[in-house]
């Protein structure tokens, strides 16, 4: 499979995970001198709100910066962008499925097959756990994109 040319990651809130996502792949990409529009966008985002500061300094030990973030809604151009879709459940795949069924064939689950739970309101250590298979399945699907895995800093 080869690196899409735009990967759109998408969540329910924009606030944790698919930011977390986008600023993964966009970093992995970077190391490995490749570059695709990495974007993240929410099914229920609430328009301008910053990520939680547990999501902030979890994705600092990371080498992502979601200082700046600020939530998204997911727009229908949004779709039409993207080369691919990663979602965190099946039931926001199957909402897009609903909702544009025109993009349906681009909408993967970002885990492969598996759900990643939202960490919203929980403790730092639970957002180092998603966060952890986050950066895991995204490692997967970069192998998938030909690209071999790059391990920098702490992880």
């Amino acid at each position: 499979m080869l690196l899409p040319a735009s990967i759109l990651a998408v969540c329910d809130g924009n606030l944790c995970r698919s930011p977390f996502a986008e600023g993964y792949l966009r970093r992995q990409l970077e190391l490995a001198g490749q570059t695709s529009d990495c974007f993240s966008r929410g099914i229920i985002a609430p328009a301008g709100h910053p990520s939680p500061p547990e999501a902030i300094a979890t994705a600092a030990e990371w080498g992502v910066d979601l200082a700046a973030h600020r939530a998204q809604p997911l727009l229908t151009p949004d779709l039409d962008r993207a080369g691919i879709v990663l979602v965190m459940s099946p039931n926001q795949r199957a909402y897009l499925a609903r909702w544009r069924p025109t993009a349906y064939g681009k909408v993967f689950l970002l885990a492969n097959g598996e759900e990643i739970p939202d960490p919203m309101g929980k403790s730092e250590q639970h957002y180092r756990e998603i966060y952890s298979r986050v950066a895991q399945a995204c490692d997967d699907w970069l192998r998938r994109f030909g690209l071999p895995p790059i391990k920098p800093g702490n992880h």
